[in-house]
């Protein structure tokens, strides 16, 4: 049975914007093989293909994200903007929690708290959708724009952002493009980031936010980031399967995303497994060579931001990666979608 296509990444560029603005979420029709394999020539076959090993779920959920939410009706909020307030230092978050100056200040280098405490992360990356910390309110339209607008309240998310990448072992280099790299302690932040899988979706939340927020130029260069550690490095096992299902397909940017999928096509191993692209079009993908205006899904215009240095140059070949699975995730942090790791391909 094929599937509708839920990956508008490598739609023809007169597909990507309609008269309204939005993304045309059309199938994406090959119109020829280099392999010669007829079968992926067909409509609808390259969906079902993937399907077969893809995260469906994953599919639907960053898709449905990357175009704003197009169900999604925002709710009459009577003027409480609670999101907005937190940020503005007003209010603690909920339950039994702080205002987020004293997390700023007093939670930088408390890695257990940040480890075990489960309510505080919608409160500091807030989205349209709710979350299971029913405390926390889902981020409002007016919100959003209250919050690009306020620059009291865009310096303490680039603060929140950079406590939650210190707890990953990870260093923000650069405010203005948001390239990052190692920290000092990574091994250790590894290690952990490694072992508590729930992890895996406060950064599925951290990439969607931002991309809210008006800091999406931050995403291209944290996903790249995860995607170096994993594919070519090897060190966050644990990680790799919800970079490529859910961290890769968070950034809004298409052309971005194109470089990103193509990034991992060249060092995933087996090639002949990777799902996550078509690959006559990856084959015939030139990666652009430095930063130029992009456009997301819905054509607002958007800088492709630097994503630091290369450690591993697009088709060098790499060791293959050996199939991991997560460790399961923590039942307190679970969202209600389900399987934040696809089952990794088999052989």
């Amino acid at each position: 049975m094929d599937y509708p296509d839920c990956d508008s990444t490598w739609e023809d560029e007169s597909e990507e914007d309609g008269e309204d603005g939005q993304a045309d979420d059309t199938g994406d029709e090959d119109t020829g093989d280099e392999d010669g394999d007829a079968e992926e020539t067909r409509p609808g076959v390259f969906q079902s293909r993937m399907t077969g090993y893809r995260n469906w779920r994953a599919m639907q959920d960053m898709q449905r994200y990357r175009h704003h939410y197009p169900d999604l009706a925002d709710q009459d909020c009577n003027g409480d903007m609670s999101n907005l307030s937190f940020y503005k230092n007003e209010i603690c978050f909920q339950p039994n929690g702080l205002l987020i100056e004293e997390i700023l200040h007093n939670w930088k280098d408390n890695y257990d708290l940040l480890e075990e405490n489960h309510s505080y992360i919608q409160w500091l990356f807030p989205l349209r959708e709710p979350g299971v910390n029913w405390h926390a309110k889902p981020l409002t339209l007016k919100e959003v724009e209250a919050f690009k607008s306020s620059e009291e309240v865009k310096e303490r998310l680039v603060r929140a952002y950079e406590l939650m990448l210190g707890f990953y072992g990870i260093q923000l280099e650069d405010r203005d493009t948001g390239a990052v790299c190692r920290a000092q302690n990574f091994q250790p932040r590894f290690h952990n980031l490694n072992s508590h899988s729930h992890n895996n979706l406060r950064i599925t939340r951290i990439l969607k936010s931002l991309g809210e927020l008006g800091l999406e130029h931050y995403q291209a260069p944290l996903v790249r980031f995860f995607l170096e550690e994993t594919l070519v490095q090897h060190k966050l096992p644990s990680v790799r399967q919800s970079v490529l299902d859910y961290f890769l397909f968070a950034v809004r940017c298409r052309h971005q995303r194109r470089e990103l999928v193509y990034f991992a096509w060249e060092h995933f191993r087996p090639r002949c497994q990777f799902v996550w692209g078509p690959r006559d079009k990856l084959r015939r993908f030139k990666p652009h060579e430095g930063p130029e205006a992009q456009k997301d899904e819905n054509g607002t215009a958007a800088t492709a931001s630097q994503v630091g240095p290369e450690q591993g140059a697009p088709g060098s070949l790499v060791d293959p990666d050996p199939d991991t699975t997560g460790i399961p995730v923590d039942d307190s942090e679970m969202s209600s979608r389900l399987g934040d790791s696809a089952e990794p391909p088999k052989p």
